[in-house]
Order: C-alpha cells, then sequence, then structure tokens
C-alpha cells in the first residue's frame, strides 16, 4: 500500500476541520466491447458472468449501449487450455477477467495442504506463464477469481485441491506487479448464498452468475475505476457531510488510551491508519490486509497522549478519509 501519510497540507485540513476527505479519482473510463475479456472453463461458459458484467457497465455509463464485453471461455478445460485460448484472442483486449485450474483440480491426488504438491505447481507454473503472456500483449490489468467452495461430499476432492490452490494462486497475484492484479474470493461474496447460488455445488445459477459479476464490477470498479487507469487523476476535497465521505469512518471513540474506529468498507480491502498532531508527528500506526467487506471495528493504541487535536487519516487503496478527535 502506498504511503499516503505526509505533506503539511493534510495537517492543516486536520486542523481546520473535524473531517475532511481526499480523493484522487481517476476520470470514468470509456470503454468498448473488445477491451474487456471473460476467459476460463465452464464457471464462465455455462453462466451469465460475462452478459451481466456487461448490462452493469452499461448501466454505470462505461460500455455504449450495443457494446458487448467478449468471452473465449469453453466448459471442461485445463488452465493450459485456458491459456491458449488467450493466446488465440483476436484482438487482443487491454483487461481480463479470469480463472484457470477448476477441471485440472477434478481428480487430484495431493494431500491436503500439500503446496508442493505437482499438480498444484503445474498449475502455479502455467499461471505465472499465463500472465507473462498477457503482459507481453499489453493487456493493462487482469482479474483472477478463486473459486467459491465446492458444495456437497461428491466434491470433496474438488474442495481439497482448491484449497491448496487457493493459497498457490493468491501467492503469484502477490508478487505480480504487471499487468495490474486485482484477486477477487469468491470464498466472500458467496458465503451464506450458496443454496442460491449454485444447484449442481460448482456451477453458478442465474441468482449465482448474477452476484459474481457483481462482485467482479464493484472490484473493477473501485477507488473512482482505478482497475481502468486512464491515467487522468485529480484530487477532490470533500466535506465530511458529503455521500463519499461515509464510505470509511463511521464513527470513533477514544478510551483508556486507545483509539476504536468505526469503518465502512464497500469490497474487501486493506486500510492504514495513521494518528498525528497537527504538526505532523506519528503518534501511532496500524495496517490491516484484507479486512472483509461492511463494517468493522478497528483498535489502535495511542499510548499515553498530552491533551490536544489530533489527526485521524484512513486509507483504503485511493481513497483517504481524514477526521480529528481531542484528548482532555
Amino acid at each position: 500500500m502506498r504511503n499516503f501519510f505526509g505533506g503539511s497540507l493534510r495537517f492543516l485540513a486536520c486542523a481546520g476541520a473535524a473531517s475532511a476527505l481526499l480523493i484522487q479519482a481517476y476520470a470514468k473510463p470509456s470503454l468498448k466491447g473488445t477491451d474487456l475479456l471473460c476467459n476460463g472453463e465452464s464457471f464462465f461458459a455455462a453462466s451469465n458472468i460475462a452478459s451481466e458484467l456487461t448490462r452493469l457497465a452499461q448501466a454505470d455509463g462505461v460500455l455504449a449501449s450495443g457494446q458487448n464485453f467478449g468471452q473465449v471461455a469453453v466448459s471442461g478445460v485445463p488452465i493450459g487450455t485456458v491459456f491458449t485460448q488467450f493466446k488465440n484472442a483476436n484482438p487482443k483486449p487491454k483487461y481480463v477477467v479470469t480463472d484457470g485450474g477448476g477441471i485440472d483440480l477434478m481428480s487430484n491426488n495431493c494431500n491436503t495442504g500439500d503446496t508442493n504438491c505437482a499438480l498444484i505447481q503445474q498449475l502455479k507454473n502455467t499461471m505465472i506463464q499465463y500472465i507473462a503472456e498477457m503482459k507481453k500483449d499489453g493487456v493493462k490489468a487482469f482479474l483472477w477469481m478463486c473459486y467459491p467452495d465446492p458444495q456437497g461430499s461428491n466434491w470433496a476432492t474438488l474442495k481439497k485441491g482448491q484449497d491448496i490452490w487457493a493459497v498457490e494462486a493468491k501467492k503469484v497475484m502477490d508478487v505480480t506487479t504487471a499487468p495490474k492484479p486485482l484477486w477477487v474470493d469468491l470464498r466472500t461474496s458467496w458465503a451464506g448464498h450458496y443454496s442460491d447460488y449454485t444447484q449442481d455445488g460448482i456451477h453458478c445459477t442465474t441468482a449465482g452468475g448474477t452476484a459474481t459479476a457483481t462482485a467482479f464490477w464493484n472490484a473493477l470498479k473501485a477507488d473512482n475505476y482505478a482497475f481502468f487507469d486512464t491515467g487522468k487523476v485529480e484530487t477532490i476535497n470533500k466535506p465530511s457531510n458529503s455521500t463519499a465521505a461515509q464510505s470509511l469512518i463511521r464513527g470513533q471513540v477514544v478510551s483508556k488510551n486507545c483509539l476504536s474506529l468505526s469503518l465502512f468498507l464497500a469490497q474487501p480491502a486493506g486500510i492504514a491508519i495513521r494518528v498525528s498532531t497537527v504538526t505532523g508527528r506519528t503518534v501511532a500506526t496500524s495496517a490491516k490486509r484484507e479486512l472483509i467487506a461492511g463494517f468493522q471495528t478497528v483498535r489502535v493504541a495511542l499510548g499515553a497522549t498530552a491533551s490536544g487535536v489530533y489527526c485521524i487519516e484512513v486509507q483504503s487503496g485511493r481513497l483517504s478519509e481524514m477526521s480529528s478527535f481531542f484528548v482532555r
């Protein structure tokens, strides 16, 4: 996470107002149907995910009416074929929404939790080659989907393999810098809704496809469409009573040298918190990785603090909100 905790302007803003919001906003993208490609196996090919992504993009004014995002997914193919499907795609997209490995893991013989299993390492190597090919072909950013948990005892072998693959695929994403990576874990999005989102335990119902596409689109357009990175950035300063300002800090309580912040995250994300004096001296910091979406309470130990006004800055992705509190 980039360090936004610098510069005297933030501390002047904190001293002059109880709460302010600084947003680095990318220009809203204007996409063509050929700009984004869905690639994978039956999770995409047998579902309404691509058409729902198209609908959501059109509803947000990002994709013109009559334009449709592309898809080259084919049911029943291993990750090596998913890779080949991308290599054969013409024209090449700027953005890719993809997965891979589910078919390979159907009959795996890996031991539970064994990340050194030969099949898992084979999947990892193919994923790395796939990402390198996307970079070579000019893809700017890609979303990699972590499968939802297979449901039912008949999919126990698949679930065992997917549990291992989720760990290794995330490791690959964590060290990828180009194309820009975006990890979306459907185990979080589907939690509590499996009975609605799948009938056979592994594929989407219509409701499951819509929910999946919504999770993808929310991630793609998060932080003012930063995924699409148009290169045009502006800084907006908004008062604390704005709707946008409600997206992070919802409340704060200071008690016994501890600051408790009530935060709201529109999607799973990491956060960084800095508490400082109005002159910029750091009092305390805290960082959390991959908090789930929704309301969160985060506590920051302040230690012994003198009376006075203190600044709080919370950053999640490209969104940074400031507030303040007084110690008597």
